[in-house]
């Protein structure tokens, strides 16, 4: 009793070192969605040219139960040919009408740029990049791994969400598959929750500070923690100096220079 104690022990404080050496994944929000439209192929392009660790994404289910990648449950934010209209009121073919070059932030440049499917993003990173995919509806779930399956990816995506439940519908349905609970707020209370659905990770927003106290402490649970949406550069190298599990940025460039200015003071 006592050795596999300790055994347990040993294995717990070499996944945790494991945790706390782990260099800072950089990853692209929406994309390179500083420079590029959020959500679209050339933002995820871009993503892959800075050699950003994961781009992220977000994903919707359209009325015919295609698996489309958008932030907002309508495409009026990011339209840039004043069509309107809610995802899962509209079919898959009503969607490729739709151009989303987001023009209020970019104006004219990618005007042509369209609501890509799951598919087609993860087809594009396959081999060059990870992906998060963050399910923004209840529903998907089944859609969602077998896209993954299909196309040979799992080893390479995290799945996100703000929405317990669907995580938890994810964890059933696969239980290996890596997950990350997304909450803006976090306290050591939300790490005993992101364990009961073996959650490898916790996703803090701007309501969370994060030291190395709280990283120490969800390390020793076995737990990453990652941080949403991180654009201010001294945020980002207090951040890496921390160590930081994850930091999500719309400028992934910035933060890379930032780690690697960090890695070569150390050596």
């Amino acid at each position: 009793m006592i050795l596999a104690t300790r055994f347990i022990f040993i294995v717990a404080f070499v996944l945790s070192s494991m945790l706390t050496n782990a260099q800072t994944k950089i990853v692209a929000h929406r994309g390179f969605s500083g420079i590029a439209p959020e959500n679209t192929l050339i933002s995820f392009q871009k993503a892959i040219d800075c050699k950003a660790d994961y781009f992220e994404l977000d994903v919707h289910k359209t009325k015919n139960d295609s698996i489309v990648v958008i932030h907002n449950s309508s495409v009026d934010k990011t339209s840039s040919n004043g069509f309107k209209g809610e995802i899962a009121e509209l079919n898959y073919s009503d969607l490729r009408a739709v151009y989303v070059g987001y023009s209020r932030k970019f104006g004219a440049k990618y005007e042509n740029e369209k609501i890509p499917t799951l598919r087609e993003a993860l087809a594009l990173a396959k081999g060059k990049i990870k992906v998060c995919i963050e399910i923004k509806v209840f529903g998907t779930e089944k859609e969602v791994l077998k896209i993954v399956n299909d196309l040979g990816v799992k080893e390479d995506v995290i799945i996100f969400s703000f929405k317990y439940p669907v995580l938890a519908k994810i964890r059933q349905l696969d239980t290996d598959i890596p997950i990350l609970w997304l909450i803006n707020k976090a306290d050591k209370m939300t790490l005993e929750y992101a364990k009961i659905i073996e959650s490898n990770a916790i996703g803090v927003g701007p309501q969370t500070r994060v030291t190395k106290e709280y990283l120490n402490f969800a390390h020793e649970n076995a737990i990453e923690v990652w941080k949403w949406t991180v654009n201010k550069e001294d945020e980002m190298q207090r951040l890496i100096d921390l160590g930081l599990d994850g930091l999500i940025t719309d400028f992934p460039d910035k933060a890379l220079n930032k780690l690697s200015t960090t890695q070569n003071k150390r050596h």
